[in-house]
């Protein structure tokens, strides 16, 4: 009975979130962040090479086209360490699918040696592989290599040595995301997971006016602008 009690409030209130999501003043208030957010950031364009979706929430916060493959899908934090390191080799790789047993396209870009392994990548917001593939070679033709930021996440068993491995990687600015410090790398941001959301440690979950966990946390117009970086 308790269960039951329990499930239906559950259902009630997710009811309740999702209807005043869909109304005309949390639109408003949600545009009202992003015109703010807008107003600060001093970059017309840019290329975020991210690990997960956090790359898509913040071009459409700064209302930006995607210039970025690495939108809208995941890498595991090891495979995208490797997908910057062999940046200009694995962009010149063709996505082979294959059958995941998942709900979403699923590629891999083969390597060529122990150096150069194979990669996995799941495009899990998407329902085919053609358009996956057409989304993936449309982004890459808009990179600017001039432009690039690098978002990441301690997670998935990665390494200090191949978080250090990124420490020359040539871009604009780089962070990640860990939820236990990291003191050894000057570019890494400590966030406290909340548990209470549905991926508590890629902070992604929004509050109810729209804003992101870790907008909340990490200044993201500060870090496109350079600010942190001497």
């Amino acid at each position: 009975m308790m269960s039951r009690l329990k499930t239906g409030i559950h259902h009630l209130l997710y009811r309740i979130v999702q209807g005043w999501r869909r109304s005309r003043l949390y639109s408003k208030i949600e545009r009202g962040i992003s015109r703010r957010a807008q107003e600060r950031l001093r970059v017309d364009d840019f290329t975020i090479l991210c690990s997960n979706c956090i790359g898509g929430t913040i071009y459409h916060r700064f209302g930006k086209q995607f210039k970025s493959p690495t939108v809208n899908l995941c890498f595991t934090q090891p495979d995208f360490v490797q997908f910057c390191l062999h940046l200009d080799y694995y962009l010149a790789q063709p996505l082979h699918f294959f059958d995941a047993k998942t709900t979403y396209p699923t590629a891999i870009l083969k390597g060529n040696s122990s150096e150069i392994p194979d990669i996995r990548i799941d495009f899990n917001h998407y329902q085919d592989s053609h358009t996956a593939e057409e989304k993936w070679e449309d982004r890459k033709k808009r990179m600017d290599f001039d432009q690039l930021y690098v978002i990441f996440y301690n997670l998935d068993g990665i390494t200090t040595d191949d978080i250090q491995k990124m420490d020359a990687f040539p871009c604009r600015n780089k962070v990640i995301f860990t939820a236990t410090p990291l003191p050894e790398i000057d570019w890494s941001f400590h966030i406290e997971p909340k548990l209470s959301q549905q991926y508590p440690f890629a902070y992604l979950g929004k509050d109810l006016f729209g804003r992101r966990y870790y907008e909340k946390k990490f200044d993201v117009a500060s870090f496109l602008n350079c600010d942190n970086v001497n």
